[in-house]
């Protein structure tokens, strides 16, 4: 019996001039954003979105070397995985290259028996990890005869013992009453949590909750970032917070980006740049966590994750 892993993501422009096709996709998806049009209406909605924002993202591209490097630091991790696992470990994207549609095809000819699934969000939400999964039963059922999927991963240990270890670096000189911990999700759609029941909130609060048992003395807040169209999103908002921290006197902010698990757009610009600067503006000292991932606690919790599966 011949088995593999596949590894899901959005995916990311990786120059700039995939900013468009990008966006493009990602806006078609309708079971990601709706923008309340009617179904027939969203492609064309979606085509005027990504022509009129491509030309105001791609100087934050460009700001940050001319494209995410969330696709080259997806396949520097699967190496890992690989090597760990000893099984071929394949990498598809939603929205951007390689998309799934075409790796789906190369599972396909390499006549897998068993596949076992998982997407690099820890935290589940219907917009993300359900999407992937939606795609990867639309386009695999029939294809291999057996797909299992993590659906969440917000609880591994080796996951939290890798937040904590790249925050507790931050932390070790810094005086925990006048500091606090900001986690910084990306943000979803209110109507995900009010008509779907979507966990992601409650799985984001999970998961600091577990890492900040290793830090009693100091507060932390959650915020939500990364907004995108006229629809309501999930606040506060990471700007919103930083100002609530300046008026209850905090000094310093270290900043974990707390969905993710490489650095791209969202952590390069957003927190770096723009959050950054307007830290600065406050007058409060703003210490974002990179994400080391390649860290061999996050490769083994992906690789735990797994093996869990492999074991069922």
């Amino acid at each position: 019996m011949k088995e593999a892993v596949l590894i899901t993501y959005m995916g990311a422009p990786s120059t700039t001039k995939e900013i468009k096709p990008f966006l493009y996709r990602l806006f078609s998806d309708r079971d990601l954003i709706n923008f309340g049009v009617p179904s027939f209406l969203q492609k064309s909605l979606a085509y005027l979105i990504a022509t009129f924002r491509t030309p105001k993202v791609k100087p934050q591209y460009e700001a940050i070397g001319g494209g995410s490097p969330l696709v080259a630091n997806t396949f520097e991790q699967i190496r890992l995985v690989e090597e760990r696992l000893g099984l071929k470990t394949y990498v598809g994207m939603l929205y951007s290259e390689p998309l799934i549609e075409r790796v789906s095809r190369e599972i396909g000819l390499d006549e897998v028996d068993k596949l076992y699934h998982m997407t690099f969000y820890p935290q589940f939400s219907y917009g993300t990890v359900g999407a992937c999964i939606r795609d990867v039963e639309k386009l695999l059922n029939g294809r291999v005869a057996t797909i299992k999927h993590v659906k969440s991963w917000t609880l591994n240990p080796l996951y939290i013992q890798w937040i904590r270890e790249q925050i507790s670096k931050k932390l070790k000189k810094l005086d925990s009453e006048k500091t606090a911990v900001l986690f910084s999700a990306h943000s979803i759609p209110v109507y995900f949590v009010k008509e779907k029941n979507d966990p992601y909130p409650h799985e984001i609060l999970a998961t600091v909750r577990e890492v900040m048992k290793s830090f009693p003395g100091f507060v932390y807040r959650i915020s939500y970032q990364s907004k995108v169209g006229p629809i309501e999103w999930l606040k506060p908002t990471t700007e919103e917070v930083l100002y609530e921290l300046k008026k209850e006197g905090f000094e310093n902010v270290v900043v974990f980006p707390i969905s993710f698990i490489s650095e791209h757009i969202e952590t390069l610009y957003e927190l770096d740049i723009e959050y950054g600067n307007l830290a600065k503006t406050l007058g409060i000292r703003y210490y974002r966590v990179r994400l080391n991932h390649k860290h061999p606690l996050l490769i083994g919790a992906i690789v735990d994750e797994i093996d869990k599966l492999r074991k069922e």
